[in-house]
């Protein structure tokens, strides 16, 4: 007998069976009287030996609890008003019921904030949703990733988080070599049987940010800092230019500084040579808030991908623009607990609240909110759509034409800057001998893990 025969002869046993028992007593005909509980269990072929899918994955099906006559203290049976036996479900053995404990691993550290203080906001989050215990291995460079999660897994993690893009590919690996390990991958690329990605469209409300650093520049020229590694780089930054043009439109000047979110030597060096062009707005997209205090101490007004703006720069700060990843995660962890894990590639708007913004500051020029509010329900109803044409790169190359927009795979796929972009530098410096992380399980919380109310 072929071996795809016997899978197929097993599998199709398996079904008939409990088909059979989902008609209680015996097969017969009509429908079961109450909701039958199921357990999951493996499929066997004749030797009792799992079947396994094309990816090697073990095939699962869900059978029946098996009933069990209900005795007294004295071991007769116990019968209902009719003189029928009562039967009960047998219960699950403590050992087959998973435990899960969730591990996050970050690229930078926790205190970092930015990004990495969003994903600590969703840690809370899981814990307090669905009393699940968590933990977090930081400064983890690419080439660690797989001992990162071994770690982990060690530690009892059989869900692992990985909070940067520059994970995805790693992510991908380690979940084909994993049979007893689920990843949510942050990135949006590709899935698996225990994979699930995500991402956000961050350049819809960059784009509102970009409408209030045109209405709050006094110079008319407006800075960037971002690290070339973030999620979706070009796409946010592009998205925040194009706000400027709402306002300035060919008066838009934007300068853009790259620099590693690990360096404050070459942030502050970014930041110190875009005051230095006339920028009395900048905006970060960094994996770490050190931008936006280092601005908040030269008396820059400043705009971030930080969810406590009000916090680390409260006389300097216009906005900010960032991720809500608690819905999502939260909701993923509980199918996978619940056991209908249904990985997707999914990307969260401004719409579904994966993206949002902080409240405009009160010292802010006046009327910011009012305009900003404007466009942003815009977006928010679909009515306005970021990359809509015509749109020209900075060599003056029409990228998208005139009444065409872009989609947002396509969006992800940018790797040039819009044409008010005037300017670039770069003070990227590579590091030969990178310290990474000497992969320490933390648990602890920062004081504030509670993202501010939507906009």
């Amino acid at each position: 007998m072929s071996g795809w025969f016997k899978k197929a002869k097993n599998i199709f046993a398996v079904m008939m069976t409990t088909a059979c028992l989902l008609v209680m007593p015996g097969c017969q005909n009509g429908e079961p009287e109450e909701e039958v509980p199921m357990k999951t269990v493996p499929v066997t072929d004749e030797e009792g030996n799992p079947v396994t899918d094309d990816k090697g994955e073990t095939v699962m099906t869900e059978v029946p609890l098996e009933t069990i006559a209900v005795t007294d203290e004295e071991g007769n049976p116990v019968t209902d008003e009719n003189g029928e036996q009562v039967y009960e479900y047998e219960e699950l053995p403590e050992e087959e019921k998973t435990v899960y404990k969730v591990g996050f691993v970050y690229s930078g550290y926790v205190a970092d904030g930015a990004t990495n203080g969003a994903f600590e906001v969703a840690r809370a989050q899981i814990g307090r949703s669905l009393g699940l215990e968590t933990c977090y291995v930081e400064n983890v460079l690419v080439s660690q990733f797989p001992e990162a999660v071994s770690t982990l897994k060690d530690d009892g993690c059989n869900i692992i988080v990985s909070c940067s893009p520059k994970y995805a590919s790693s992510a991908f690996r380690e979940n084909k070599n994993s049979t007893d390990t689920y990843f949510i991958s942050f990135g949006v690329a590709e899935t698996g049987a225990h994979l699930d990605s995500f991402g956000g469209e961050l350049y819809q409300t960059a784009n509102v940010c970009g409408l209030a650093a045109a209405h709050n520049t006094k110079s008319n020229t407006i800075g960037v800092i971002a690290d070339p590694g973030e999620y979706n780089v070009y796409g946010v930054i592009d998205g925040f230019a194009l706000g400027v043009a709402e306002l300035m439109s060919a008066k838009a000047d934007i300068r853009v500084n790259w620099a590693w979110s690990n360096s404050k030597s070459e942030i502050e060096e970014a930041v110190d040579d875009l005051i230095a062009q006339g920028c009395d707005v900048i905006m970060s997209y960094m994996e770490t808030d050190y931008p936006v205090r280092y601005c908040a101490n030269k008396n820059v007004k400043v705009i971030a991908n930080c969810y406590n703006m009000p916090e680390i720069a409260p006389d300097n700060y216009i906005s900010g623009y960032f991720f809500n990843f608690s819905t999502h995660l939260v909701d993923v962890i509980r199918s996978i607990v619940n056991d209908n894990f249904n990985p997707d590639g999914y990307s969260g708007d401004v719409a579904s609240g994966m993206v949002r913004l902080v409240n405009f500051n009160e010292n802010s020029e006046k009327g910011t909110g009012d305009i900003c509010k404007t466009l942003y329900d815009y977006i928010k109803a679909g009515n306005a759509k970021v990359f809509t044409g015509e749109i020209k790169d900075t060599d003056g190359q029409v990228m998208v034409e005139k009444g065409q927009s872009m989609t947002f795979e396509n969006i992800q796929k940018i790797n040039w800057l819009v044409q008010s972009v005037r300017k670039t530098g770069s003070f990227t410096e590579i590091t030969d001998n990178p310290v990474g992380s000497d992969f320490s399980i933390h648990s602890e919380f920062a004081d504030s893990t509670t993202a501010p109310a939507e906009n």
